[in-house]
């Protein structure tokens, strides 16, 4: 058991002494209370106190002394980033005050003046002074000085007290390091109060910057602006008239007075005057009477294309199929609810179809039938999945997964902030509490199978590979002696030695085919087909020898002396836009699972890109030079990311001749293609569609 010892920090467990001071609150990731535990390794008392004491003063040190002082850019844009945030705030508050009818009250423009000037007491004395805001009280003498009317003190005294406790509490504290995080600001002492002052001014900043929130107010009607106060007491103090004139106070005393109080002649005796007094009437300006812009729901589809056109190359076709699914079905939910247009939108209808994410079919995407049923009717067809899983004992196949719902919620975010950019109505909304968490990166990578070699080579005994009974789909799968070359044969060498997306090496032209002085190479770019996920994915492979063993070369120039744009056209339709990776996947994973059977893993082909890249780790390839073979960007290091191009062709044949031959039990076969991309004839799966 641990024992503590007289210095700070310092226990003993056993005969040996231990450092355990607590963990800095910088290392947001640690739990609350966790501590280090460093062993002194020694026992002698003596001894252990001195080290300790000398790691204590070391660790004050840290905690007092910045390694790099915040500048005045980085306070500059603490305080912008504070101020725009809080002006942002402010002008919903200001759009829903007009909504009420309020666009041109006073007391509007009073109530943010106060709490601004509450806000610049904060920043000005910092969170550990109280101010009392009386008489001798260096903040009175600030706020005087600065012409704040003596009537409004008491009010901003009540607000400042409330932001005095705001900044006061741990909450506070820990949303200033994690913003200071973000603006890449050392964690110390002294940076996180400066902070916290450029936090205060800048929403102080902003709620006094009254100009164009309350253009509509009558400056006259307000003693902050050089005019009167615009609401009489009920209750006046009066001065009896038998009162001798009081002698002019000095301006310390003058400001002790509260908002609502006059010293009389006779202390402690004060007389209210009750006489009804007729009300003051002043004419207010009109607010415009311009409406705000609505969209209809029926013309939500017509908005989200004109946000697909806007994204252009930022998004792929796929990615803007994903937003207008999630547009169609959100405004299903919204007609459902009886909601008609943009401003008829309101948090709980988000809420709603969050919910409703939870009880769908999971496939409703791939199924036609059920793209075009309305909110309800999928509800419905869920309902049946649960009730037939309950009576098979299986589970059913109902709610989008979490991964999913981040998607959708994100387009959806695309999509109202595309409405409200373009000057629509839209309520405030947030997806706090309905998006689902990202995973953490410790359970990402265990998502996925990784498959080692010894896991695929059974799919290189397929029947594919050793003769099938005919080119049909059906008869594909059956043991005969006609072997095909297509995409069928070559795809999984591909994908099993390179490790690419699937649609990118499914979508290859036949002008992504080159030969350098070294041998053939592969050219992943945008083409008439298909686009690349990223920048990053745009590279250069070198073809795997294996492919070029298997007659790899014959087939591409029978290909291309057919006169077909793309290297494996059998993925294509002429009656439809296909997507030439899910049509590969079609046909490939009932071959799959028919080579691995109970072994067969989730997600299959896209676990052999996984699976390339864990073999070629193993065997000590570097992580840089593994992501770009597979076209991702590593993090983490200024030299790989902007310092250096990704890796040269001799690099990658040398890393990728550490991945195994799993294919070598397959026996070259002469070239025979489909018949009917021989013949040119249009596929025989092919059906009617929109083009």
């Amino acid at each position: 058991m641990a024992v503590r010892h007289e210095v700070e920090n310092l226990i003993r467990r056993g005969n040996i002494f231990y450092w355990r001071p607590r963990v800095p609150a910088a290392l947001i990731n640690c739990g609350p209370g966790s501590r280090l535990s460093l062993s002194l390794h020694c026992s002698d008392h003596r001894r252990a106190q001195i080290i300790g004491r000398k790691l204590n003063t070391r660790l004050a040190e840290l905690k007092l002394n910045s390694k790099e002082m915040m500048s005045k850019q980085q306070l500059q844009k603490l305080f912008e980033h504070e101020r725009d945030k809080e002006l942002e705030r402010l002008d919903e508050i200001n759009t829903l005050a007009r909504r009420n009818g309020r666009g041109g009250n006073v007391e509007e423009m009073e109530l943010d003046l106060e709490a601004g000037w509450a806000c610049q007491l904060v920043a000005k004395f910092g969170s550990r002074t109280e101010l009392t805001l009386e008489s001798g009280c260096a903040g009175l003498t600030y706020l005087l000085n600065n012409r704040v009317p003596i009537s409004h003190i008491d009010a901003i005294r009540a607000n400042y007290r409330g932001e005095l406790a705001i900044a006061r509490s741990p909450g506070f504290e820990d949303s200033i390091r994690r913003l200071i995080y973000n603006f890449e600001i050392d964690d110390t002492v002294a940076n996180r109060q400066r902070a916290m002052s450029k936090i205060f001014e800048g929403r102080a900043a902003a709620l006094l910057d009254i100009d164009e929130r309350h253009e509509l107010v009558d400056r006259s009607q307000s003693e902050f602006t050089g005019g009167e106060r615009a609401i009489m007491p009920i209750a006046e103090v009066l001065v009896p008239e038998t009162a001798a004139p009081e002698p002019p106070t000095r301006h310390d005393e003058q400001s002790s007075l509260s908002a609502l109080q006059i010293i009389s002649g006779e202390p402690g005796v004060a007389y209210l005057d009750l006489t009804p007094r007729p009300e003051k009437i002043t004419a207010q300006p009109k607010a415009p009477s311009a409406e705000q812009r609505v969209v209809p729901i029926a013309d939500f589809e017509q908005e989200c294309e004109k946000l697909i056109d806007n994204m252009g190359e930022d998004w792929t076709t796929e990615t803007g199929r994903d937003a207008m699914a999630l547009v169609r079905m959100f405004k299903s939910v919204l007609i459902e609810h009886g909601v008609e247009h943009s401003g008829q939108i309101e948090q709980y209808h988000i809420g709603q179809l969050r919910q409703h994410f939870n009880h769908i079919p999971t496939d409703w995407g791939r199924s036609s039938r059920m793209r075009v049923m309305s909110a309800p009717e999928l509800r419905v067809e869920g309902d049946k999945l649960r009730k037939a899983a309950e009576i098979s004992g299986t589970k059913a196949k109902v709610g989008l997964a979490p991964g999913t719902i981040r998607k959708h919620f994100g387009n959806l975010q695309h999509f109202l902030k595309h409405l409200k950019g373009h000057g629509f109505e839209i309520e405030n909304w947030t997806f706090e509490g309905l998006r689902p968490r990202k995973p953490k990166t410790g359970d990402i990578r265990h998502q996925q199978y990784k498959p080692k070699p010894e896991d695929i080579a059974p799919i290189f005994s397929s029947t594919v590979y050793t003769g099938s009974l005919d080119h049909l789909r059906g008869k594909r799968r059956k043991p005969g002696s006609q072997v095909f070359h297509d995409s069928l044969y070559y795809l999984p060498i591909l994908f099993t030695y390179l490790g690419p997306r699937r649609k990118e090496f499914a979508g290859l032209s036949v002008d992504d085919i080159a030969k350098d002085e070294d041998g053939y190479v592969i050219l992943l770019r945008n083409n008439g087909i298909r686009r690349l996920k990223t920048a990053q994915s745009k590279r250069l492979l070198p073809m795997p020898d294996e492919l070029i063993r298997l007659g790899f070369l014959d087939y591409y120039q029978a290909i291309k002396g057919l006169g077909y744009e793309a290297l494996f056209p059998d993925l294509f339709s002429d009656k439809t836009d296909n997507d030439p990776g899910d049509r590969f996947y079609d046909t490939f994973i009932p071959i799959m699972r028919g080579a691995l059977g109970e072994k067969m893993w989730e997600r299959a082909i896209h676990a052999l890109r996984h699976g390339m890249a864990d073999t070629l780790k193993q065997a000590g390839v570097s992580s840089e030079v593994i992501d770009d073979i597979s076209g991702r960007l590593s993090e983490g290091s200024e030299t790989n990311t902007r310092y250096t191009n990704p890796a040269g062709l001799p690099l990658m044949r040398g890393a990728l001749k550490h991945y195994p031959i799993v294919t070598s039990t397959i026996e070259p076969k002469p070239l025979q293609l489909l018949p009917w991309i021989e013949n040119k004839q249009p596929p025989p799966w092919a059906r009617e569609g929109k083009k």
